[in-house]
């Protein structure tokens, strides 16, 4: 059994879940926050890691550039902009890249595929094991059920998430889709007042709603004629998407080059 300390670089680190990692690596047994990286002119420049956590100080102090070293495994959940510095300096170097960062744009896709030549990548708009699931089961339940049963995804997020509906909810549609042989963008329906028409039997409604606090929940509804399926997952605490994020490094850390989900990660 390989027991050797991965050293993890956090980038974002001040963010939701920049700080959810920090926490996590420190109460781990077989992983060390190796670096914490923010951006440049962010006031938490020169901090401690452990006082951003507030926990006691680590010595790791908050720096505005990636300098990733072997032996090491990026954990990137920071902005769309800051991608392509991050995935080169990761490839340079050698070492493993883990990147949560949302909202890319094609060409910044196609980055991380010419990297995947070179080191692991993985990939992932969700790290939660759970969802991970939750979308393999849309997609068994979908092609045991058949395209007689009708497919509704809702979701809830708090108030400060920007996009609706969820990236999540989306792939949980799309996975729902494909195992219908289905074109996604024919079939999905996220707003339905000014259709102003019956429901069609193929369609995939995807509806978001905003509040409070919730760090996320999707439920997908099957119907049938006299009887309904519902697939949910909560998440009660955003750590949840830290830890998978870092079972995905632990595993990044011996993959061979090649781009990656967390499908890879659980074996599914």
């Amino acid at each position: 059994m390989n027991t050797r300390m991965i050293s993890i670089l956090v980038v974002g680190a001040r963010g939701r879940m920049g700080t959810a990692l920090i926490r996590e690596v420190m109460d781990s047994e077989d992983l060390t926050l190796g670096a914490c990286v923010d951006r440049s002119g962010g006031p938490g420049i020169g901090q401690d890691a452990g006082r951003l956590v507030n926990r006691p100080e680590l010595g790791v102090l908050v720096n505005d550039e990636l300098r990733p070293r072997r032996g090491s495994v990026v954990v990137d959940f920071s902005l769309p902009k800051a991608t392509e510095t991050n995935v080169n300096r990761c490839v340079e170097a050698g070492v493993p890249l883990v990147i949560g960062t949302t909202g890319l744009s094609g060409e910044q896709e196609q980055l991380l595929i010419d990297a995947g030549t070179k080191i692991p990548v993985v990939y992932a708009a969700n790290f939660s094991v759970g969802v991970t699931l939750m979308q393999r089961l849309a997609a068994v339940a979908a092609q045991a059920l058949g395209p007689h049963w009708e497919a509704e995804i809702v979701e809830l997020h708090h108030r400060h998430k920007r996009d609706a509906p969820s990236g999540t909810a989306l792939r949980i549609a799309q996975a729902v889709a494909k195992s219908r042989e289905q074109v996604f963008s024919d079939v999905a329906i996220t707003d339905r007042s000014s259709r102003r028409e019956v429901r069609q039997e193929e369609e995939i409604g995807v509806y978001g709603m905003r509040g409070g606090d919730s760090a996320g929940e999707h439920t997908l509804m099957f119907f049938g004629e006299g009887e309904r399926i519902e697939l949910i997952h909560r998440a009660g605490d955003r750590a949840i998407f830290a830890r998978g994020a870092l079972r995905a490094a632990r595993w990044a850390a011996n993959a061979e080059p090649g781009v990656y989900d967390m499908f890879d990660v659980l074996g599914l």
